[in-house]
């Protein structure tokens, strides 16, 4: 995306554009208002005026529909590009783990770690757009420290996972899918218990795989971005230019990515129920789009009564195990924990 610099010169430029043609036709009418009837000119001003304000908001509404398109196409281009990164296994990892490869959707090969349960239980971890699986980790040593087995894996196009594009979730569900197959093929007796966990996108991808895989018991998504417009809504001015954008990139996902939609979240999220859901959310207000909860607690309307919210009011996004870790820590163990019935 470009910097602040560059939009706060190009706003800059259309401005300065706008009012130097302003100034230029006002001259050019001043001189003809000069010869005309003292009579007729108050009546011919005032038209004038409501004339050229009309379309100085027709041009100020076309320069902005043009930059909204334009940084939609750059944002396109943004999400579909791959995010490769070599994934060092930190030295100071209290657990051993196994370096995995599976295959996702559309045959894609998934790269990660794996640790087998000691409580009969596994959590898929997943994380944020644009990172890999040491996104994660944080997460990781609380749930094989608690007995939970983990697989973290790079999403397509991420870190070590092969992909040409990534896809903003839109294609990632299929993924969780290969990831079940690999922990089923590591427990042929079928008594694998399957939660799923992730941050940002990777709470997106873990709501949808829920959706789409009765087989994973509980989910927890922490920050989980929407998928399509549907999803966005609307409390303020930003939120309204936000959701208009989203429109914008859902259709050049759709026509110029050539990717086909998935189904929004608020119409999937339902199909999780019974199964539990907790939502986690920042309760600080973002300088440009307001408290993150206000994005997500929408979800609880459609998720039914085995999903609730967790917000955190000091945390942004998905910084929840910074401002509160031992609280964060706590609160995840213990809602997979009552999920699987492993509860003391």
């Amino acid at each position: 995306m470009p910097s602040e610099t560059y939009w706060s010169g190009l706003a800059l430029v259309v401005i300065l554009s706008i009012s130097a043609w302003l100034i230029l036709l006002a001259r050019k009418r001043g001189q003809r208002v000069q010869s005309e009837n003292l009579v007729a000119r108050p009546v011919r001003v005032v038209t004038y005026v409501f004339k050229l304000l009309g379309f100085t908001l027709f041009i100020i509404l076309l320069l902005a529909g043009g930059l909204m398109l334009f940084v939609s196409y750059q944002t396109m281009l943004s999400d579909l590009a791959p995010s490769p990164s070599q994934v060092e296994l930190p030295s100071d990892l209290p657990f051993q783990v196994e370096e995995v490869t599976f295959m996702g959707g559309d045959d894609l090969e998934l790269a990660g770690w794996y640790v087998p349960p000691a409580n009969g239980a596994t959590i898929i971890l997943l994380h944020g757009y644009g990172g890999n699986r040491l996104g994660m980790l944080w997460h990781a040593r609380v749930l094989v420290e608690a007995g939970y087995g983990v697989l973290l894996y790079d999403e397509r196009a991420s870190g070590e996972s092969a992909g040409q594009r990534r896809s903003y979730g839109w294609e990632d569900a299929s993924d969780v899918g290969g990831a079940l197959e690999f922990l089923n093929s590591r427990t042929p007796d079928g008594k694998n218990r399957i939660g799923i966990a992730g941050c940002s996108i990777g709470g997106q991808i873990a709501l949808q795989g829920a959706a789409n895989y009765p087989q994973i018991a509980a989910v927890w998504a922490d920050g989980p971005s929407a998928i399509r417009a549907k999803d966005t809504p609307i409390y303020s001015w930003q939120s309204l230019l936000s959701s208009i954008s989203t429109h914008i990139l859902d259709q050049m996902y759709i026509w110029i990515g050539g990717i086909k939609p998935p189904a929004a979240m608020v119409d999937i999220i339902g199909t999780i129920e019974p199964r539990p859901v907790m939502l986690v959310a920042g309760g600080r207000p973002h300088p440009n789009f307001g408290a993150e909860y206000l994005h997500i607690e929408p979800y609880l309307h459609y998720a039914g009564q085995h999903a609730e919210l967790w917000i955190i009011d000091e945390a942004l996004h998905c910084d929840g195990p910074v401002q509160r870790p031992g609280e964060y820590a706590q609160r995840m163990v213990e809602f997979f924990d009552e999920s699987f019935g492993l509860a003391p």
